[in-house]
C-alpha cells in the first residue's frame, strides 16, 4: 500500500470516500393549456384569386442615335437584325456555349476582340440606317380587264 502524501505543514492528507450526489428535483409539470374560449370573430368573406400583371417595365427602344459603346449587343441584335452580320464577321459566336456574348456591351466585345469601338459603331450605324430589303409579294391573280 502506498504511503499518504504530506501537505505543507507535513501532515499527511487523508483520502475521503466519494460523497453521494443529491438527485436532481423533478421539475414540475405545467398544466395542459385549456382550449381557447375567447368569441370567434365572424368569417372573412374571400374572395376569389385574380391574375397579377406583371409591372410595366420600361422599354428602352434602341434607335441609331442610341447607338454607342454602351448599347448591348443583344437589344441592337433585337432592333436592328441585319447588324448581325457585322458582328459575326468581327468575331462574335452564337453558338450556345456563348450565349453570353449578346450581354456584352459593344465597347467590352470590341475590346475582346481587338477591334476599334468607335469603327464598329460606325459600321453599326451606316448598316442601321439603310432602310430594310422590301420583300416582293407575288400577286395571286390577274387583275381583271374590262
Amino acid at each position: 500500500m502506498r504511503p499518504n502524501k504530506k501537505s505543507a505543514r507535513g501532515k499527511p492528507k487523508r483520502k475521503t470516500g466519494k460523497k453521494a450526489k443529491p438527485a436532481k428535483k423533478a421539475k414540475p409539470q405545467s398544466p395542459q393549456r385549456k382550449a381557447d374560449t375567447r368569441k370567434t370573430e365572424a368569417p372573412v368573406a374571400i374572395q376569389p384569386l385574380s391574375r397579377v400583371e406583371p409591372l410595366p417595365q420600361a422599354s428602352v427602344r434602341i434607335t441609331v442615335e442610341k447607338i454607342n459603346g454602351e448599347t448591348s449587343i443583344g437589344d441592337l441584335l433585337v432592333a436592328f437584325p441585319r447588324t448581325r452580320e457585322i458582328l459575326v464577321r468581327n468575331g462574335l459566336r452564337l453558338e450556345a456555349e456563348d450565349a453570353g456574348d449578346i450581354y456584352m456591351t459593344l465597347d467590352a466585345f470590341s475590346a475582346l476582340n481587338g477591334l476599334k469601338a468607335q469603327t464598329l459603331v460606325q459600321d453599326l450605324i451606316s448598316v442601321a440606317k439603310e432602310p430594310p430589303p422590301q420583300q416582293v409579294v407575288p400577286q395571286l391573280a390577274a387583275p381583271a380587264t374590262v
